[in-house]
């Protein structure tokens, strides 16, 4: 088996890579990507790509204002070599897989062991919430799972230089990963002694997160920072512990994390310093229940956390590496079957199912390159390659703006509206109205009050136009 020791690795990436990449590909041309999230990080990219000012239409905003992003800005090349969302989609497949290669390493260095380091990186590429995360459409929080993975490796092995650029890397993904570097810097105090990057971490960590909440938004965005927890003011000691562990989700997705490798990292005590500061800052503090529920794509950077803890429990403990096998394998079985993640989709026909694509491909075909647009959220990502897309939402019958996430209303009066109103596309397309029937009288208001004229229709999928005045 000299070949498996020498291309094993490469072999169990490549496979992934492939299979990461066709759903996510698959998925899109199926119409089932977003606007939000994928479009506005799509958008801000392009605009990157053409060095245009990076202000999110969406948003009604500059991008950084609603998150610190500038390492999305390194993407750029991406669209000079293909200028298609497709291809965000494909790196981060990709990279998402890169990041099992640094748990290969280290675990075949600290375990001595290629079996274990190949199930090691298994068990990463296989885990739930990468699964979730590549069928969400595209997030930072991808990219930095994967270098955060990197980032472990890098400080076992004293690249010093490298540590230090991933985590400005990292913290450049989004802002709330700087409380996670502050943990990662009392963590490396308490397990490793390592007192002085320790320190530079958490001190720095929290002078930029601070900085960029309370200074920089209130100054480019006009606004406060929109995800500040402020409920946090009114909770006791009490309140915090009940909402740690309910509603039972949150348990769930502890539990299916701890499983997926074989409830090892339980034996390593330090990684609960990393996890912690995870829990707490999705369970307690955000009340919005997608952030802790076992879909999505908020459990992927758990991955490398748990992966490093579960090697140095083998390592510490001198556990047995057939148990530890065996245990690992159980552990991604049972999860897979347990929470039904993404790659559970590939043995699904639906799946394949394109009905619905012919009709949303060819009223977006008809929209010039340049024109403004207001889309429902699957058919934006096909759209976002332009300075002025915005949500279509139903500002008629509901004024309420959102400060979370979008607007409701927008000051954009877009020269094309755009959506496919057949009850077999997803709710999530409705977003933020979740309601079809909405959108059909908002068509029927702006048609009748003369502002917009139907130009095409295509079963259930229509675009209208701005009537000149």
């Amino acid at each position: 088996m000299t070949w498996l020791k020498k291309y094993g690795i490469w072999l169990l990436m490549a496979v992934f890579g492939l299979i990461y990449s066709f759903y996510a590909v698959v998925r899109h041309l199926r119409f089932e990507s977003f606007i939000f999230d994928l479009g506005v990080y799509d958008q801000e990219v392009w605009l990157a790509s053409r060095f245009k000012p990076l202000f999110s239409s969406v948003l009604e905003a500059p991008f950084f204002a609603d998150h610190l992003t500038p390492s999305l800005v390194l993407l750029a090349p991406l669209y000079w070599v293909w200028d298609n969302v497709v291809m965000l989609l494909i790196f981060q497949a990709l990279f998402a897989v890169w990041g099992a290669y640094p748990v290969y390493l280290l675990a075949k260095k600290k375990l001595e062991s290629e079996a274990v380091a190949l199930v090691m990186a298994f068990g990463y590429l296989a885990f739930y919430g990468l699964q979730n995360a590549i069928a969400f459409d595209f997030h930072p929080i991808v990219l930095a799972t994967t270098m955060l993975a990197w980032l472990l490796w890098a400080y076992e092995e004293k690249k010093v230089k490298l540590f230090w650029l991933l985590v400005l890397l990292i913290g450049g993904l989004q802002e709330n990963f700087w409380l996670l570097l502050a943990a990662l810097g009392v963590f490396l105090m308490v397990r490793f002694r390592d007192f002085k990057k320790g320190t530079i971490l958490v001190l720095g960590s929290l002078l930029i997160f601070g900085g960029y909440v309370l200074v920089l938004v209130p100054a480019i965005g006009l606004r406060p920072f929109t995800y500040l927890p402020t409920h946090l003011q009114t909770l006791d000691l009490g309140q915090i512990g009940r909402m740690l562990v309910w509603p039972e989700t949150k348990l769930e997705v502890i539990g299916a994390s701890f499983l997926a490798f074989g409830l090892v990292p339980v034996l390593s005590p330090s990684i609960f310093i990393l996890l912690g500061e995870e829990f707490i800052q999705r369970f307690v503090g955000t009340a919005i229940s997608t952030r802790w529920q076992l879909g999505y794509q908020y459990n992927v950077i758990l991955a490398p956390i748990l992966v490093w803890g579960a090697i140095e429990a083998i390592k510490r403990y001198k556990l047995n590496r057939k148990l530890v096998i065996g245990l690992i394998v159980v552990g991604i079985v049972s999860v897979q079957v347990a929470t039904k993640p993404a790659l559970n989709d590939l043995v699904n026909k639906d799946f394949y199912n394109f009905a619905e694509v012919a009709d949303s491909k060819a009223v977006i075909e008809r929209i010039p390159n340049e024109a403004s647009v207001a889309a429902a959220n699957n058919l934006g990502p096909y759209l976002t390659h332009r300075e002025k897309i915005i949500f279509l939402t139903n500002c008629v019958e509901d004024t309420e703006e959102w400060w979370v996430d979008v607007k409701r209303c927008y000051k954009l009066k877009a020269d094309y509206l755009v959506a496919n109103l057949s009850p077999k596309v997803v709710s999530n397309s409705f977003y933020p109205d979740y309601s079809r029937e909405k959108i059909e009288r908002y068509f029927e208001m702006v048609q009748k009050s003369g502002e917009y004229k139907l130009i095409f229709k295509q079963n259930e999928a229509y675009l209208l136009e701005r009537v000149s005045k």
